[in-house]
C-alpha cells in the first residue's frame, strides 16, 4: 500500500508506527510500546498516544487524494492508561464533506483496552500532495 503519510511522514517513522490500512472510510495505524513511548509512570505517554491518533487520522483523510487535507481541530479524551503495546490506532470518517472532513478515532492497547479516543476534523486544501 503506498500512502502519502507513510512515505513522507518523519515522526510516523520515529515513533515507529506502521499503517496496517488506509482509506477514505478507515486507517489502522499502530505502534509499539517501548520505554521510548512511555511516561515518567511506565504508561504510554500521552503525546505517544496523541500522535497515533493523528497519523491514523492523516492516512485515511489524504488517502487517494491529490491535494491535502490538514488538521482544523481534534479533542481527545485519555480514557485509561496504556500499559501494554502494541498500541492501535482506527479512524473511522464521520463526514466526508467537499471541504471538512470529520473522523473519530480509537485507540486501543495491546490487551484491546481503549485507551483513548478522539475526534478530529481536517480541511481539504488545494495543495498538491508530494508523490
Amino acid at each position: 500500500m503506498e500512502n502519502y503519510v507513510a512515505k513522507h511522514d518523519k515522526l510516523m517513522r520515529h515513533l515507529q508506527m506502521t499503517i496496517e490500512s488506509a482509506g477514505r472510510d478507515y486507517a489502522k495505524v499502530s505502534m509499539p510500546l517501548t520505554e521510548n513511548h512511555k511516561n515518567g509512570m511506565g504508561v504510554a505517554h500521552g503525546g505517544a498516544i496523541f500522535s497515533l491518533a493523528d497519523v491514523a487520522f492523516g492516512a485515511a483523510a489524504n488517502a487517494g487524494r491529490e491535494t491535502g487535507v490538514v488538521s482544523l481541530s481534534t479533542t481527545i479524551e485519555f480514557l485509561r492508561p496504556g500499559k501494554t503495546g502494541p498500541l492501535t490506532a482506527e479512524a473511522r470518517v464521520v463526514r466526508d464533506g467537499q471541504h471538512v472532513q470529520s473522523y473519530d478515532v480509537q485507540v486501543f492497547d495491546g490487551s484491546g483496552a481503549l485507551i483513548a479516543r478522539t475526534m478530529a476534523a481536517g480541511f481539504l486544501t488545494d495543495v498538491p500532495l508530494p508523490r
